[in-house]
């Protein structure tokens, strides 16, 4: 290069060089400097926007008064959905989890649905969180969907309470600036420092907030629940191994109701679902530190998984709870079933069975007597149109779900007592089976073929149940009436031995409705009742004493018996089919025995035969009852009736076992029943044959020399004699 080049380039400035070489330029003038300023001011005042300043609690008492109670902390926070007392299978629900969280293993409780369990897994998991003793719970529901959605509630309630705001600014305040748009958590600070806030469909962390970004005056005893805790909402259908949020792994799985009905019933499913439960949820835990397990559920039948993780038996580990609703039933069940039957029979009229609701109204101190609900809240307070309350009381709400749903049902879901599918195997009679048994004839009406009629009846301290049947060749049959007699003037206090002469007295009361009841038959001709068995096996004095004043035939003392065997005949002692009638001298009667196994079967087994012929006829050996009124059915009479089960059970090792299986305590319409059956069989019905003599007459020479001891010897029990016997009585009556 000559000389001249290098004195032209020298001669150049810095910018003139620059061009010279094709390099931008930019001028450095003052508009330059304030473009910059000002980009370098927003972006310190959006900063600013971000940066949160959290405030002190404003009820710091009553923060530390919840951390240290869950109860508290769910009815203060939360009271939208704990508005009421906690019950003890609430209680223990709570505790349960609160108790797996702090010290592991395994937690199984059954409650009743609708009981609030989804409410109490959720929050919880918050309190765990709030109060530090678990920084990584999950929730797993019975699906993906409903876990999302139960996730996104509570995302609203952080952001939105006020009182949560109040007293947990450091989780709030984050939540509540973040609003609706989950984007915005990205860039949320505090003192500079990021948040690290998550708002997703199915994961909730907690902000990352140190105590050198609160306050100066954040009291020194309160730790802040702002340590980036995560909780989870997960469906037992979805992706559960390998959940993890930055290198952290749960600490606690909340599984919550994760059955539905066909979940339930599949066994494939049942299956998986244990598969799960016992490797991906069980596998959460970090490393060798297992995951602590909680499942809240409600049994639906019973090889479903929440029937078999409450059962000690099957799943010892889980340490199973079942809970009930009705705890203790009501004394006088009598009442509830003539509710539940006034209910199910509701006229058309009345739709929302306001009749019923005011028979309950009248009888509340009877009708709820001695009962036990685990929830005395659980029942509608919600305003009638004919200004009354929809229901009184959580007991009424029980039976209503009993008439409304049917007595499985609420065993199985409400209870958590679902009825045995396997095991023991009985006849298969049903309540709706013995319902749908009706014979066409009006009430009290006999059929044309009837050639005998029986009644029985069962005694009882509060009421008197009876059946009136009318029998034909072949052991055809047809209750023509059934109902009860009440016994005045008893009370729980009342001795069973007190109570024999009101238990006299309605007997009384009950052959004198009886007397003025009109029986017939097609014909229209009147009939009489030919045997009536008087049950005497708990209130002997009275059973006995009405036999003797009333003249003794038709009316027979009774006495069932378990286990039965017929004793050898002799003066004293006549046989008959499965009972056999004693003369006792001293209490001047014949007291027949009967095989209360055989004849309550008996009655099964004619309910069970079907009640018309080929030719549309009442049939040989059927039992039906006669045709009710409008709505009305024999639902009471038919529960009664198969409240007990004759079942066989075959156990290794042991062979068959057969036995009664009680469903339920009131089968006094069968015991009755299964008197009147027994009282036709001394009047020749029998199933084998058509014979129309007696095989076991009442009126046979035993009985005459009996009664005429009884009449040169009459007792003195202070009871009230009335003259003549019933047929007399009846006759000169008509």
């Amino acid at each position: 290069m000559a000389t001249s080049d290098y004195d032209f380039l020298n001669s150049l400035n810095e910018s003139q060089l620059k061009i010279l070489l094709g390099e931008h330029v930019v001028s450095e003038s003052p508009q330059r400097d304030e473009r910059q300023s000002q980009r370098e001011t927003m972006a310190r005042k959006r900063a600013a926007e971000r940066d949160l300043a959290i405030p002190i609690p404003k009820e710091p008492n009553r923060r530390r008064d919840c951390i240290a109670d869950a109860e508290l902390f769910c009815q203060t926070y939360f009271g939208d959905e704990f508005h009421e007392p906690f019950t003890s299978d609430r209680s223990d629900m709570l505790g349960s989890i609160i108790h797996a969280a702090r010290y592991g293993g395994d937690q199984a409780i059954a409650g009743p649905r609708g009981e609030g369990k989804t409410a109490i897994a959720i929050k919880g998991a918050v309190y765990l969180m709030v109060s530090m003793i678990s920084s990584f719970p999950v929730v797993v529901g019975k699906n993906q969907t409903k876990a999302g959605e139960e996730l996104r509630d509570l995302r609203e309630k952080l952001q939105q309470s006020d009182l949560l705001l109040a007293d947990f600014p450091e989780l709030c305040v984050p939540f509540r600036s973040i609003g609706a748009w989950s984007s915005r958590a990205r860039m949320q600070t505090v003192m500079g420092e990021p948040t690290n806030v998550i708002l997703s469909p199915h994961k909730l962390v907690f902000p990352t907030i140190d105590r050198w970004q609160l306050p100066a005056n954040w009291p020194d005893d309160i730790e802040p629940a702002s340590c980036g805790q995560v909780m989870f909402s997960l469906g037992i259908d979805g992706p559960i191994r390998g959940t993890r949020h930055r290198g952290k792994r749960p600490t606690l799985a909340i599984i919550d109701d994760i059955e539905d009905r066909e979940a339930a019933e599949s066994d494939p499913v049942i299956a998986k679902n244990e598969d799960i439960l016992e490797k991906d949820i069980a596998g959460l835990g970090d490393g060798a530190e297992r995951v602590a397990r909680v499942m809240l559920c409600t049994t639906q039948n019973r090889k479903c998984i929440a029937y078999r993780y409450t059962d000690p038996k099957q799943k010892q580990s889980w340490k199973g709870k079942r809970y009930r609703k009705m705890i203790t039933p009501p004394d006088r069940m009598d009442l509830v079933e003539q509710y539940i039957q006034m209910r199910v029979e509701r006229e058309d009229e009345d739709p929302d069975a306001r009749v019923a609701h005011q028979f309950w109204r009248e009888h509340v101190p009877a009708i709820e007597a001695g009962s036990v609900v685990s929830n005395p809240q659980s029942y509608s307070k919600k305003i009638h149109s004919d200004g009354e309350p929809l229901e009184w009381s959580a007991v009424q709400a029980y039976y209503n779900r009993v008439a409304d749903w049917g007595q499985e049902s609420v065993a199985t879901e409400i209870d958590n007592d679902p009825p045995e599918v396997v095991g023991p195997q009985g006849s298969g009679l049903t309540a709706s089976l013995v319902m749908s048994r009706n014979s066409g004839l009006a009430r009290n009406q006999v059929p044309a073929n009837a050639s005998t009629i029986t009644a029985g009846i069962d005694l009882g301290k509060y009421e008197c149940h009876w059946v009136i049947a009318a029998w034909w060749k072949g052991a055809g049959g047809c209750v023509i009436d059934y109902g009860v007699t009440e016994v005045h003037n008893t009370t729980p206090d009342t001795s069973d031995k007190a109570s024999e002469q009101m238990i006299y007295n309605a007997l009384l009361n009950w052959r004198d409705e009886t007397m003025r009841t009109p029986i017939v038959d097609a014909s229209g001709s009147e009939r009489s009742i030919d045997a009536v068995f008087v049950d005497s096996g708990a209130y002997t004095d009275a059973a006995y004493e009405f036999v003797r004043q009333v003249g003794g035939a038709p009316f027979y003392a009774t006495k069932g018996a378990g286990g039965y065997r017929p004793p050898k005949p002799n003066e004293n002692i006549v046989v008959g089919n499965n009972l056999h009638a004693s003369n006792l001298i001293a209490e001047r009667l014949w007291l027949y025995n009967i095989s209360a196994d055989y004849w309550k079967r008996w009655v099964h087994e004619r309910f069970l035969t079907p009640t018309f012929d080929e030719a549309n006829m009442l049939r040989q050996g059927a039992l039906s009852v006669y045709q009710p009124e409008g709505n009305k059915r024999h639902l009471s009479y038919s529960q009664h009736v198969v409240a007990e089960e004759w079942v066989s059970e075959f156990k290794q090792g042991k062979g068959e076992k057969c036995y009664w299986l009680v469903h339920n305590r009131n089968n006094h319409w069968l015991d009755a029943t299964a008197l009147a059956a027994a009282a036709a069989s001394i009047h020749g019905i029998n199933v084998m044959t058509n014979a129309d003599t007696p095989t076991l007459s009442p009126g046979n020479a035993a009985e005459a020399k009996q009664k005429r001891q009884a009449t040169r010897r009459r007792p003195q029990h202070g009871f009230k004699s009335r003259p003549g016997g019933w047929i007399q009585g009846a006759r000169g009556r008509r």
